[in-house]
């Protein structure tokens, strides 16, 4: 038998096929495992990701800067095998310290002008996000499982050649696996338009945050007319103790002359039938999925996970400081461009201040706040 597809991981005692870990049980292109990680402070949000894609052979990634109205992107892919068990892309790299508690990911130098070396450490546990589980025309397109924490970085981030400390700066990560229709090569799902239900989901809000004596973690979905989808979240205190978050009432605000988030106010409601309030504001430009590689946003168009060769690595940058403009990279034709959707904000509550990571999508018409079309574009 080959030995190629036998990692370190197979000499630890939690089998639970018989098959190497390595191995999905099942042969969808668009299995995959991968980390995402944020770090921000008021100016400047830094982020970055590492994924393996195991049943088309690659192991790809991203990093990233919003700062002074510019993003810059890197992007980088490479053949999974034979070291599957090496979590380092190009100039990219992973390193697990302490599960679940602290990890280390650093970029060399790139030719978007901007590198780090950052440690992550939880400040709360993780949050296990229900399982999404969605059929198109007969076929599982998305069945996800992911965790989320709030962290905080510290370490050293350059830009342009100027080094700037990263001391105890405000975070997040996720980790997810499972089938993604947005990961992997590009399917088109046909079949006759009365035997699929239309997805529902109009608004999407994705939360992690530390705000004084706690940190948490929310996100819902809504429908074009604002009615809760689903909805679920958690508040962990320094003093060991947490509460779930059962609903949340939003009132956001956007900036005049576009649909791009600026501030609002969140009401948490509580397991205890107590609330929570919340005012936020955006304090960086936001970050744009399609420079990490998202929704087609490598040079060829194609979606990550899709195999490319034995080293691949590719740079650009973007203005996002023109709000009444749907930013992304050049080559994504301006009607194909996502837009923003990641922001750093300050967040103030009845426990202190700090700062979260607010996610927020449109995906289509969404009445409430006078949406036409997904992430405000015309």
């Amino acid at each position: 038998m080959s030995t190629s597809e036998i990692s370190k991981w197979d000499d630890l005692p939690i089998h639970q096929s018989i098959d190497f870990l390595g191995v999905a049980m099942n042969s969808d292109s668009h299995f995959n495992d991968g980390y995402y990680f944020s770090a921000y402070a008021p100016g400047i949000h830094v982020f970055m990701g590492l994924r393996l894609h195991p049943n088309n052979n690659v192991m790809d990634g991203y990093a990233g800067v919003v700062y002074e109205g510019k993003q810059r992107n890197t992007r980088v892919s490479r053949a999974l095998l034979p070291l599957r068990d090496v979590f380092s892309v190009g100039n990219l790299h992973l390193e697990i310290l302490e599960p679940m508690h602290r990890q280390r990911m650093w970029l060399e130098s790139s030719e978007a002008d901007f590198s780090f070396n950052l440690n992550f450490e939880a400040v709360g546990q993780p949050f296990v996000e229900a399982r999404h589980r969605q059929i198109r025309y007969g076929r599982v397109i998305n069945d996800v499982l992911r965790y989320t924490q709030p962290c905080r970085a510290n370490g050293e981030l350059t830009i342009d050649g100027n080094l700037i400390s990263v001391d105890r700066w405000f975070g997040a990560r996720d980790h997810s696996w499972g089938i993604r229709s947005t990961m992997g090569p590009h399917v088109q799902h046909g079949g006759l338009a009365n035997t699929i239900e239309k997805d529902p989901r109009a608004l999407r809000l994705w939360v992690p945050f530390e705000v004084g004596d706690h940190s948490g973690f929310f996100h819902l979905h809504e429908d074009e007319v604002g009615n809760v989808l689903d909805c679920e979240g958690r508040i962990d205190f320094t003093d060991g103790s947490s509460q779930n978050v059962v609903g949340v009432r939003h009132a956001l605000r956007y900036q005049p002359t576009s649909g791009r988030l600026h501030s609002g106010k969140f009401v948490l409601l509580m397991q205890d039938s107590t609330q929570r309030e919340y005012e936020f504001e955006v304090v960086c430009h936001p970050a744009h999925p399609q420079g990490f590689g998202y929704a087609r946003g490598w040079s060829d168009l194609g979606q990550p996970g899709v195999y490319r060769g034995a080293l691949v690595g590719e740079s650009d940058q973007f203005r996002v400081d023109d709000a009444a403009q749907v930013h992304g990279p050049v080559h994504v034709r301006r009607a194909e461009r996502m837009g923003g959707t990641e922001f750093a904000c300050v967040m103030r509550g009845a426990g202190g201040s700090g700062m979260a990571h607010v996610e927020h999508m449109i995906y289509g018409a969404y009445k409430p706040y006078g949406f036409t079309k997904k992430n405000g574009a015309e």
